[in-house]
């Protein structure tokens, strides 16, 4: 078992991880670690994954959203709710998104504490959620000059492959051409909604692990039936 951790967030007091696939339960074709009851793995199994996660992180609670490729953040209240963004300011509350090739972005307000875990697809990219992640932490009176930002894995611009039609939905910046196929970077997408929401480049880190190059994830786009991975934040 292992994550990635981006350290950056130890300073102000929280933790910022990634889990790979190994370290669970799980048989395959979702060995080992499954953090997804909607993949068809036995529930038991996900059950003693996630188990192992909040055990490995320390948390007192694990909390998620139904991930529904939508634009929409709530406020953790104990309950699960069908959105793609959570945000808290309670302690030993580790906030995951479930991923395998779409991007888990994490924010935390520094001053404020709040933190907040973002699933972003190309749906949620389009509908720029994480520009709407920035726009809601300022109304809560974050200010974006003190948001930190983490893009955990996910498929790389070399390895997202996409169809013509999104011509139509992205901006030629974010879309490049090799050898015939057309492929897009979800990254750099995100990554200017961010700047564009007022947040400092230097503020924005990219682990650049890319789910479909990397075994130690699960993808999506590499293997079809698979697990998902977890990651998130969560104030210490």
């Amino acid at each position: 078992m292992g994550f990635i951790e981006d350290p950056r967030f130890r300073r102000f007091k929280a933790r910022c991880v990634y889990f790979d696939r190994y370290g669970g339960v799980s048989a395959p074709p979702f060995d080992e670690l499954n953090a997804s009851l909607e993949v068809g793995d036995k529930a038991i199994n996900v059950e003693k994954n996630l188990h192992v996660v909040e055990s490995l992180i320390g948390a007192e609670k694990l909390a998620s959203v139904n991930q529904v490729h939508s634009e929409n953040i709530v406020e953790f209240d104990g309950e699960t709710h069908d959105a793609d963004g959570i945000y808290t300011t309670q302690r030993g509350v580790f906030l995951s998104i479930k991923f395998a090739d779409c991007l888990p972005i994490v924010m935390l307000e520094t001053e404020k504490m709040i933190a907040m875990a973002i699933h972003a697809g190309w749906k949620g990219t389009h509908k720029r959620i994480a520009q709407k992640g920035v726009k809601l932490l300022e109304k809560l009176g974050g200010d974006p000059s003190r948001i930190l930002v983490s893009i955990g894995p996910h498929i790389c611009g070399r390895c997202y492959q996409v169809g013509p039609e999104f011509y139509s939905l992205f901006s030629g910046r974010y879309l490049k051409e090799r050898n015939g196929k057309l492929f897009l970077d979800l990254s750099l997408a995100n990554t200017d909604q961010l700047i564009d929401a007022g947040i400092a480049r230097a503020n924005i880190v990219d682990l650049h692990r890319c789910t479909m190059e990397d075994i130690r994830f699960f993808s999506y786009r590499r293997d079809r039936v698979c697990g998902r991975n977890i990651g998130g934040i969560m104030l210490l």
